[in-house]
């Protein structure tokens, strides 16, 4: 039931975005940047070349005693809930455990895999949005969330300091934190209220220095709204075991929807700005249950939440010729995926080169990055599926990792709006010993996710199309002979597609 309560808030989240881009904006001119360096400073928005700026008003001061007022505000009322209305056993404490914080010994926890991976960086992302409200800069906003996940870790909870929390409550907080800062405020060019939905940190600011917070609009490229309806299918399998003792899954009913938004154009973008270019997808998605899985609730229903996301921490626009539009730089990638087949997330900073030729009737877009995962997750595929599993009570169903991941696009569009596209996602990941539970072990796993789509247009905003999504994973357990697994996953889908800008 918890997946699904949560199921309902993600749909809900989604939908809340939805008026937001309907409107057509004005385009403007920009011009490339002249300086090589990397812009933290408050005025980095203001002055930004894309989008115009939004409520001059604002005097441009930094308020740090309101930017920490909305983080204690936010953070306090969350410790407060659980404590008093949830009555969690780990806000229990005391004077004498916070006077002695620096004997807690760090670990790897074993919390859900929606808290851990989506809910700790949004709890960062809230301290730094209260930062970013407050007019502090990217620096300063980080460091709010570095003081706010050390002050949890150590001071809210009776829990070790989770090693994880440590990274995605405060690595994880920049990207999701950026990205909902700048959205709230394409967002309240809408309505007041959006705004604050996107960045309740606003209410908090806004009430403390009486003026909105800085930065532009007008900065939304590409904004769509998918519906897929479709099946999936799932073969998993152990070495030690022949084809025939396979797990086989049929889903036969799942849909989805998807938000994607592109802020600012991908390609030809000049800019020391970081996320001032930036592409986030998120996916919400339920059917009907194979029958099999980690627990009753999977056996009977398929969930699927996903969030993909890269952002341009810092990117150069070189001239490759004419009709060629070409962008180069550092990016930061921020994964999530969590269904009843596939747990995945990963932070990874890395480079990127991404282009654009144009020609008559229609354009040809590719991309390419290549980063490191700072840290990552996949699930442990003996511990979260069904028939084949030997879980272990107590033991999560998911390794941390670190290592590789790539990305190639290669997307052909008509002038007319017909497209065709593939889009790869490859991960190989180390499963490394640090954090190794009973009864497993290290070793790698090589990730592929891959999808092809094609889609007609029907109308100015309608368009429709298919698509097939194929995930691929060969788990190499380093000490359990005969335990390395393989998954091969498809999911096939019509969909109608809204394009809201």
């Amino acid at each position: 039931m918890r997946k699904i309560a949560f199921l309902c808030v993600f749909f809900i989240l989604l939908s809340g975005l939805l008026p937001v881009y309907s409107q057509e904006s004005d385009g403007y001119v920009v011009e490339s940047s002249s300086s090589s360096e990397i812009t933290f400073s408050s005025d980095s928005l203001s002055d930004s070349p894309y989008g115009r700026p939004v409520y001059p008003e604002n005097d441009g001061k930094k308020h740090y005693l309101s930017a920490l007022a909305g983080t204690v505000i936010f953070a306090g009322g969350l410790f407060t809930y659980n404590k008093f209305i949830l009555r969690s056993g780990w806000t229990k404490v005391t004077v004498d455990y916070a006077r002695h914080f620096y004997e807690h010994e760090q670990k790897w926890d074993h919390d859900w895999y929606w808290t851990n991976f989506v809910l700790h960086p949004y709890q960062g992302a809230m301290a730094y949005m209260s930062g970013r409200s407050n007019n502090l800069n990217k620096i300063e906003s980080f460091g709010l969330a570095l003081l706010e996940d050390f002050t949890w870790e150590y001071f809210c909870e009776t829990n070790a300091p989770s090693k994880n929390d440590l990274v995605y409550s405060s690595i994880g907080a920049f990207p999701v934190g950026e990205m909902l800062y700048r959205l709230s405020l394409e967002a309240g060019e809408i309505n007041s209220l959006l705004g604050y939905l996107v960045n309740p940190e606003r209410m908090v600011s806004e009430l403390f220095t009486k003026q909105r917070p800085r930065g532009t609009v007008g900065n939304i490229y590409d904004f769509s709204l998918a519906v897929n309806a479709g099946a999936a299918w799932s073969t998993f399998g152990l070495e030690l075991k022949t084809t025939a003792d396979n797990q086989n899954e049929v889903f036969p009913v799942i849909g989805t929807v998807t938000l994607d938004v592109v802020y600012n154009d991908p390609f030809g973008h000049d800019s020391n700005d970081p996320y001032s270019q930036f592409h986030l997808m998120a996916t919400g998605g339920a059917g009907k249950g194979s029958g099999d899985g980690f627990d009753s609730t999977d056996e009977k229903i398929f969930h699927d939440v996903e969030i993909i996301s890269d952002g341009m921490l810092f990117a150069r626009s070189p001239d490759f010729g004419e009709n060629r539009d070409t962008t180069v730089g550092l990016v930061m990638e921020y994964d999530f995926i969590w269904n009843n087949l596939v747990q995945l997330s990963s932070l990874a900073p890395g480079f990127a080169f991404k282009q654009r030729s144009r020609h008559d009737s229609f354009d040809i877009e590719w991309e390419s990055h290549l980063a490191g995962i700072v840290l990552g997750t996949t699930e442990y595929g003996t511990m979260y599926r069904g028939n084949l599993s030997d879980k272990v009570e107590g033991n999560r169903e998911y390794d941390y990792t670190i290592g590789g991941e790539a990305v190639l696009r290669w997307k052909i569009k008509s002038l007319k709006g017909a497209s065709l596209g593939l889009d790869i996602h490859g991960y190989a990941m180390y499963e490394f010993e640090d954090q190794v539970q009973e009864f497993t072990d290290t070793g790698w796993d090589l990730i592929g996710l891959g999808t092809l789509n094609a889609e007609v247009p029907l109308s100015k905003v309608v368009r429709m199309g298919v698509k097939n999504v194929t995930y691929f994973k060969k788990a190499f357990y380093q000490g359990r002979d005969g335990f390395d697994t393989y998954q091969l996953s498809d999911y096939a889908s019509v969909y109608a597609k809204f394009q809201l800008k």
